[in-house]
């Protein structure tokens, strides 16, 4: 391959969420979205989440969402320490998106002022009674630092939302990355600000990482009680990893100006390596690359070799396995099924069964085995270090 090949099939594989223009490179979502779509059109109102695992999608899902004589507001969150931090940049990136309306110029710049001013008042406040208190010799913990004026942020919200809505009507906000990885986390967040967006007319869609879908999912076979997400989430959709042959038609899309440069072998080796995650994906096949220079045609076993030496050297540094961790992987390496099923197979290999139901249950739990709706497998990355 020359360079310019190299620069452009690197480029074309760089992990990034599509735009709204680039349907054409969009895999097997299409009942996700219009599942998302029927929801911004019919619900009357209410907070919903989609959730799917880092890599997966989400964002890509939010930027082609299309809602017809709808205002469709795309807020990114980037401030996300504290429940505070992450009310004030919602407040914030909300007023930015609306400032090149002519009526609401005004209201943007003067909420864009008082977040910059609130937040640099906070931090101020903060730093310097720290160092008083250090200067002191007293403990850090023992100081009454300024807090950022949530009570005023939640006002504000709401009659922001309130102004939005008896303009265009209906409003959608898209929220994407409040990706806090505890229910907690997240219920302190929502609870917040709850009554801001329970207003006739108004959807928000947040994107929240897959812990949060498996807390909703149990919540909603428990009666209701405080601290369910339930009483916050309407409902939530769920990207599910894509299929190995997905992540294959995902490539050749991707690689649409390059026919041929990966084998139909070198792009199954990237598929199981993967998982169904695109992330994992793009970035295994940009390192075949970067590492194949030489070759018209990556072929599976050139493929193969890169992907084992990746994952050789993430066990080096990173996670490590044991002897008896590999003998067992080495047995479920080739198998996929239930629970009940893969335990049979460690029984016959001299595992007691009660051993066998907790090193699953353990094997999953640390990542190495892949739990996709009961049925598990060996993650790629374990497969091919086995």
């Amino acid at each position: 391959m020359d360079e310019k090949t190299i620069k452009k099939a690197i480029t074309a594989l760089f992990d990034r969420p599509l735009l709204s223009k680039e349907y054409n490179l969009l895999v097997d979502r299409e009942n996700e979205l219009e599942h998302l779509t029927k929801i911004c059109k019919f619900q009357p109102m209410g907070i919903f989440g989609l959730c799917g695992e880092t890599g997966i999608g989400k964002t890509t899902a939010l930027n082609f969402l299309d809602i017809n004589d709808t205002k469709t507001l795309h807020l990114v969150l980037t401030e996300k320490e504290s429940k505070e931090s992450i009310i004030g940049d919602l407040l914030y990136k909300t007023a930015l998106a609306i400032e090149k309306e002519k009526e609401f110029k005004k209201l943007s710049e003067e909420i864009k002022s008082w977040v910059v001013e609130e937040r640099t008042t906070t931090i101020q406040a903060q730093t310097e009674g720290n160092l008083a208190v250090i200067s002191a010799g007293v403990s850090k913990g023992s100081s009454i630092n300024r807090r950022f004026n949530i009570y005023e942020a939640q006002e504000k919200i709401s009659e922001l939302f309130g102004n939005l809505k008896q303009k265009f009507g209906k409003i959608v906000l898209l929220i994407d990355e409040l990706d806090k990885e505890d229910k907690k986390d997240v219920l302190e967040v929502l609870d917040s600000l709850k009554n801001a967006f329970m207003k006739e007319g108004l959807i928000a869609i947040i994107s929240l990482p897959f812990s949060i879908y498996r807390e909703y999912a149990y919540d909603r076979m428990r009666w209701n009680e405080s601290g369910n997400l339930e009483n916050i989430f309407k409902d939530m959709v769920f990207l599910d990893p894509l299929g190995e042959r997905d992540i294959e038609t995902m490539l050749l899309k991707r690689l649409n100006d390059f026919p041929g440069l990966f084998s139909q072998d070198a792009l199954k080796v990237v598929s199981r390596f993967a998982d169904g995650n695109l992330r994992d994906a793009l970035w295994a096949a940009q390192q075949i690359i970067l590492e194949i220079t030489d070759e018209r045609t990556i072929t599976g076993k050139s493929a193969e070799k890169i992907i084992r030496t990746l994952v050789k050297n993430y066990f080096i540094y990173g996670a490590s396995l044991s002897e008896n961790k590999k003998k067992i992987l080495k047995i479920l390496s080739n198998e996929q099924g239930d629970k009940s099923y893969l335990v049979e197979l460690l029984t016959k290999n001299g595992l007691k069964r009660t051993t066998a139901y907790m090193t699953i249950d353990r094997l999953t739990k640390e990542g190495l085995l892949i739990d996709r709706r009961g049925i598990i497998k060996i993650s790629g990355k374990v497969y091919y270090l086995i």
